[in-house]
């Protein structure tokens, strides 16, 4: 009798320890399901919002492109047949990014509606440019001197009241939807790591009242913890795992993917709020003709240019300065504070050279000019760091317009 109970004893214990295990891995294998599950939508609403990002800014900085031949139209300068099939190629290709960012899907409602304005204002400002196409035209063929020299007049009042407005508030809607897109998806991964947060939570408190379980039934048994020491090893790997992810995500939203190298929304982080009270040197440097290079050997091969160039100037000026890419092709530079005048303005001439060298991508040899500008920035001159890069990006803007190659230095006011 008394080893009868002996074995029912020891039949009861195996039975509970069966049980015990069997709903702990069923309780961590949901909860592992769950895991997987919010870390996959956390890294769609990356991507969806990367490539958000990436459809406005390219959009808006062809639109920037296409207002520079417009206004070398105006002010003169070139072939104006030249400018209107170039004015019409970049249209095209800003009416592709757009439809590409209307296909997208879990779009903000209000980045919507300025990406809707934007679409208007851009449709506007083309058909406005078309409706002076003859003119225009007729004016650079000199068959009639005398209306030509009028209407060569009347283009910077036309421009001014009629065009320049629409340019303008196409760049702020769109400006405005990658800002409220931004915010929104900042605001969803939030949730998202806060949700993760919850996961872990309750991976934390069924592990502990799993094993406080296992524990008091198998602590005859030697397979008893040995099965709880697996479960908890299984779930240190999936919390390394989960913590490595949540500090991919933090880097990616402040990093270009492309160069590694910090983004514009790192640049307003790290120098936003020493605008007021500090003063720095700063310069911006963008290539001359890019956008041939893409439209020629495709954005494979310039992509591959980009990373070339962030990785040279990683390691030659990387330990004198912040090297930001801003966007596309366009670069940004914070000196350190050890930094003189002289010593920055020296710098930005050896970036300048480093990255008008000759580069070797995909066995084909490429070079281009760089136009630069730099600033040594005082305390109180901007209100933020948008007023500071239109500053930069106008005194760059002249030096290409003056043929390339060249820096220009922003006065102080």
């Amino acid at each position: 009798m008394a080893k009868k109970n002996t074995e029912n004893k020891s039949g009861y214990k195996s039975t509970g320890y069966i049980i015990a295990a069997i709903a702990l891995f069923l309780i961590l294998t949901m909860n592992t399901i769950m895991l997987v599950g919010t870390y996959s939508g956390t890294q769609k609403i990356f991507m969806t919002t990367s490539r958000e990002m990436n459809l406005i800014n390219s959009s808006n900085s062809m639109l920037a492109n296409a207002n520079e031949q417009v206004l070398e139209i105006v002010a003169g300068i070139g072939n104006n047949q030249a400018h209107i099939n170039a004015i019409s190629s970049m249209f095209s290709e800003i009416r592709e990014r757009m439809d590409a960012y209307d296909a997208l899907e879990g779009h903000d409602a209000l980045a919507k509606r300025r990406f809707q304005h934007a679409k208007a204002y851009i449709n506007a400002y083309d058909n406005k440019l078309l409706s002076y196409r003859d003119a225009i035209m007729s004016a650079s063929t000199g068959e009639d001197p005398a209306a030509a020299a009028a209407f060569q007049q009347q283009i910077p009042t036309i421009y001014q009241q009629e065009i320049a407005p629409l340019k303008s508030a196409a760049s702020e809607m769109m400006i405005a939807c990658i800002n409220i897109g931004s915010a929104s998806a900042n605001q969803r991964t939030a949730g998202a790591i806060n949700y993760l947060y919850l996961v872990v939570s309750i991976l934390v408190g069924v592990l502990i009242v799993g094993e406080i379980a296992i524990f008091l039934v198998a602590r005859y048994t030697k397979r008893s913890m040995e099965e709880i020491d697996r479960k908890n090893a299984q779930f240190a790997e999936a919390s390394s795992k989960l913590m490595r992810s949540r500090e991919k995500m933090e880097d990616l939203a402040t990093v270009n993917i492309l160069t590694g190298l910090k983004n514009r929304y790192a640049l307003e982080a790290d120098i936003g709020e020493r605008l007021a009270g500090d003063q720095f040197n700063i310069a911006v440097f963008d290539m001359d003709g890019f956008r041939q290079i893409n439209d020629m050997y495709g954005y494979d091969f310039g992509d591959e240019y980009l990373s070339q160039i962030a990785e040279r100037l990683k390691n030659e000026y990387g330990q004198y300065c912040e090297i930001y890419n801003i966007t596309g092709n366009e670069f940004c530079v914070v000196f350190n504070r050890e930094v003189s005048d002289t010593q920055a303005l020296h710098y930005v001439e050896g970036i300048c050279s480093a990255m008008s060298s000759p580069y070797t991508i995909f066995n084909l040899t490429v070079q281009l000019t760089v136009s630069a500008s730099t600033y040594h920035y005082v305390a109180g001159d901007c209100l933020n760091v948008n007023s500071l890069l239109v500053k930069l990006d106008n005194a760059m803007r002249n030096a290409k317009r003056q043929g390339g190659g060249q820096i220009h230095q922003v006065m102080n006011i």
